[in-house]
């Protein structure tokens, strides 16, 4: 069986962590196709969405006590549990709208389940200082999100979003797991049982399977395959605190869903799909735009449900989406965030999607020997992924989204342990020219053509470059 590389992408996402224990990155959102280049934002510092890294470094600790693992995993929480706004939100919740957005339910939601996934899975050894910052952080952001966001109303005049609802509820449940508290008492229940009657409904794609419409009293659409992790999961936990059927048959209804809605890429490579929309008359399936780097937490619902009651046919769809994964994975450990944008949506690895695929690859996997012989290793060759109209290089702390030659329209650049990215300027000077630490000049060069992409003789030899495409035409080496 092919698996893609754990040690690999954990080594990559911890390239991104800073000594504060904030999780920087290019948070590119490949679902919706938006990121803070798009939205003129231009900030690359932590985001709350990456918060899995948490729990998959907790996941790992559990097998081989690491000393300095388990030092980056302490400060990782002290930062998350020490980072709000003055209303009680978590701070750094814009995600692909960066520092300019600073309200959400979702981007609060997942930190406190990552928190509660860590305080479980560290439970045998995390100090009691650090379990005490997460019960406390969970509880605040809990009282303050209920205040901001009550349940069913995601804004004022809003409507209510199953996965952000669900998130919410997994977190509550956590919370009540791990600390031994009913904060909420039976409501928390009921709000379960809301949950499953106004949003779920049976049909897609046949009788077995049980898909999620998105908007309360909405009918028109379901949710995007990748959330459905933040259904499942939440029902796992339903079932094993309250040990009632209906919540584990139900999270079997939804696991269904997404494998028998998967679909083929033109690489043979299975595929979970986008989503449903319906026209009045019948359901359509959306395939693609879709990501790649992303599936993980939908990934690590099916798992959760897998970890169980056995079943050959998830089990199966768990196996090939692992093939799926290592078809995309560049040698450095990142993947190709999806397909079908054509743009920088395909080819920008953020750092916060691809800390779900780690907590999924994890649970599922674990770290043997050869996980943390590749966490450990150096990384010393520029890493280049081929796109269909740009191209994603980082080398070291460097990092570009660039164009292929006598082409001008991306040219990003940025650093790994920078808050904030920008257009290269440097032919063109002024007020925006970034300082001299982002200079990435000495990036190799590539020609597109019909027949092929070639590499131009440069600062980097053919043999120190580790490369992937995911363009529709080869990579045929050298330009000569």
């Amino acid at each position: 069986m092919q698996q893609p590389s754990t040690g690999a992408l954990a080594n990559w996402l911890l390239s991104w962590v800073q000594d504060s224990g904030a999780i920087y990155g290019f948070h590119n959102h490949s679902v919706w196709g938006s990121n803070p280049y798009r939205w003129s934002d231009f900030t690359s510092d932590h985001s709350t969405w990456a918060s899995p890294l948490l729990p998959s470094l907790a996941l790992m600790l559990q097998e081989k006590q690491e000393p300095e693992l388990a030092d980056t995993l302490r400060k990782l929480i002290r930062f998350q549990t020490a980072s709000f706004q003055p209303d009680g939100q978590y701070a750094h919740i814009g995600f692909q709208m960066g520092e300019s957005l600073a309200v959400g339910l979702i981007h609060n939601m997942l930190p406190n389940v990552s928190l509660g996934l860590t305080a479980w899975y560290a439970r045998d050894w995390l100090p009691e200082e650090d379990r005490q910052r997460i019960r406390h952080s969970m509880a605040a952001v809990m009282d303050a999100c209920d205040r901001i966001y009550p349940f069913g109303i995601m804004y004022e005049n809003g409507r209510a979003i199953s996965n952000q609802e669900y998130a919410r509820l997994w977190g509550k449940l956590l919370y009540e797991k791990v600390f031994g508290e009913s904060r909420w008492g039976d409501g928390l229940k009921q709000q379960l049982d809301t949950m499953i009657q106004e949003f779920h409904f049976s049909g897609l794609p046949d009788q077995d399977c049980s898909a999620s419409y998105r908007y309360a009293g909405d009918s028109s659409s379901t949710e995007p395959a990748e959330y459905y992790g933040l259904l499942i999961a939440p029902l796992m936990v339903a079932y094993e605190l309250y040990g009632e059927d209906k919540y584990l048959a139900e999270a079997e209804r939804l696991c269904r869903h997404l494998s028998r809605s998967a679909w083929h890429d033109r690489k043979g490579q299975i595929r979970l799909h986008r989503v449903h929309y319906h026209t009045g008359s019948r359901w359509v399936q959306i395939n693609e735009p879709m990501l790649i780097a992303g599936m993980g937490m939908s990934l690590f619902g099916i798992q959760q449900y897998l970890a169980v009651r056995e079943d050959a046919e998830l089990a199966a769809f768990l196996v090939k989406c692992d093939q799926t994964y290592a078809a995309y994975q560049n040698p450095r450990g990142y993947f190709a965030s999806a397909t079908g944008w054509h743009n920088e949506a395909d080819i920008a690895p953020s750092s916060a999607w691809h800390a779900h695929d780690l907590l999924y690859l994890i649970a599922r996997h674990g770290a043997n020997e050869r996980v943390w012989q590749d966490l450990n290793k150096r990384y010393e060759q520029l890493s280049v992924l081929l796109g269909e109209r740009c191209i994603w290089m980082e080398h070291q702390q460097q990092w570009t989204i660039t164009d292929y030659q006598a082409m001008d329209v991306y040219q990003l650049l940025g650093r790994k342990d920078e808050p904030r990215f920008g257009r290269d300027m440097s032919w063109v000077g002024g007020e925006r020219t970034l300082p001299e630490h982002f200079n990435f000049a000495n990036r190799p060069q590539f020609v597109k053509t019909d027949e092929g992409i070639f590499l131009r003789q440069g600062a980097f030899a053919e043999q120190d470059i580790q490369l992937s495409s995911i363009a529709s035409v080869p990579y045929l080496g050298l330009w000569a």
